[in-house]
């Protein structure tokens, strides 16, 4: 039988479940992904914390919300022994200072360091959200990047043998990577598909009759997330007389070796071939303009976009890789197209531009898809039943 801890004190009152503390590479994405989770939690009577880079903005939107800020040292694109050392204790710190009752560990170096930290120094319970695998591979490398392979599966290997650990997956291709691996066992995964989303928020419109259909590319900037190939088809697509808008939103990151400069996407807008509207924040203002939401990535754990298009009935066109085949049953509601491979990619786009009837069939299906298996109330639902799991309460 589990000893009992002593009930925690908030700094806002008396914390009756514990203090639960999230580690993210992001705070900005802390906000837009994990948010829902995190007042559901202090609502219901945790203490909650998060820790994360710098970023003076969200800092102080995430404190409004009675959240405790720390700042936390890392970079989380470049590997570097010394800056991951002052990363490592870093987290050190903060989590002796803290003293969690549980801690979240979010992304590829939360969970490497944290499960590590939370195994030394012996956090009660640990959950360790596995969002991607694009920088774990199976596949041999460069001698550089044999060595880096070496190093996670390392500290993976120790973290995840913490006794009171749960690691979550967003999708069924990175949780067989990792069974593979034998990194962890079957009984301390939990399959939580995403990050959720809100169903009221995010609801179909009809197209805008009169204009010529619009072809959405929602996400951050980057090389990788297909946006190279997205160009591609659509300028194959104008010059073989199809009459449509292609959009790009998003902003860059200089700081991402994928990152695609704001040279090459003003070029792009200026030459006519693609409008790259930048940053949103009103998504579904966004996607209410949109006849097809494209998302050609080589590889994601669940994108929140694909979601939310879906939610907004959107008929959806992404590559046949894991994350996206979460969300799409290919010619149900949308269709999946090889990596990397611009003719299908402008063949899918075109099929669905010529077809009005069957956008709204497909867009049909992907809303009645959300609505019963990524609505942010299930999400959250089952990401507190894994927490009181781990703590037994």
């Amino acid at each position: 039988m589990k000893k009992q801890r002593p009930k925690q004190f908030s700094l806002f009152g008396q914390a009756d479940k514990g203090i639960l503390l999230f580690v993210v590479d992001n705070a900005e994405l802390f906000l837009s992904h994990r948010l829902p989770i995190a007042l559901t939690a202090l609502n219901s009577g945790y203490e909650v914390h998060v820790a994360a880079p710098q970023n003076f903005a969200a800092e102080q939107l995430i404190e409004s919300y009675s959240i405790v800020f720390h700042r936390l040292s890392m970079n989380p694109e470049k590997f570097g022994f010394f800056s991951e050392l002052k990363t490592f204790f870093s987290l050190r710190r903060i989590i002796k200072e803290v003293k969690p009752d549980l801690l979240h560990l979010i992304t590829l170096k939360p969970t490497l360091y944290g499960s590590v930290i939370a195994r030394m120094n012996k956090v009660p319970a640990v959950v360790a959200t596995i969002t991607g695998t694009r920088k774990i591979r199976l596949a041999p490398g460069s001698e550089k990047e044999n060595l880096r392979q070496k190093y996670i599966r390392l500290l993976y290997g120790y973290g995840f043998k913490h006794p009171n650990l749960r690691v979550t997956f967003q999708n069924k291709d990175d949780r067989d990577m990792f069974l593979d691996m034998a990194l962890i066992n079957k009984r301390q995964i939990a399959l939580i598909r995403g990050t959720g989303v809100n169903m009221q928020q995010f609801h179909p419109m009809q197209e805008i009759i009169g204009t010529l259909p619009l072809v959405l590319l929602a996400s951050r900037m980057r090389w990788d997330k297909g946006v190279g190939e997205f160009v591609a088809a659509a300028k194959q697509l104008q010059e073989s007389g199809t009459k449509a808008r292609f959009v790009l939103v998003g902003g860059t990151d200089p700081t991402h070796p994928e990152a695609i400069p704001e040279t090459r996407l003003q070029d792009w807008h200026n030459s006519g071939i693609i409008e790259w509207w930048g940053p949103k924040h009103d998504m579904p203002i966004v996607f209410a303009q949109a006849h097809i939401v494209c998302l050609p990535s080589y590889r994601e754990g669940l994108p929140k976009v694909l979601v939310e298009a879906a939610a907004c009935g959107k008929p959806i066109v992404a590559t046949d890789v894991s994350g996206c085949r979460e969300i799409i049953v290919n010619e149900e509601n949308g269709l999946l197209v090889p990596v990397q491979e611009v003719e299908n990619l402008a063949v899918a786009l075109n099929r669905l531009l010529s077809n009005p009837h069957l956008r709204f069939e497909m867009g049909q299906r992907g809303r009645q898809k959300v609505v019963a298996e990524f609505s942010i109330g299930h999400v959250v639902d089952k990401t507190l039943g894994v927490y009181e799991s781990l703590l037994q309460i």
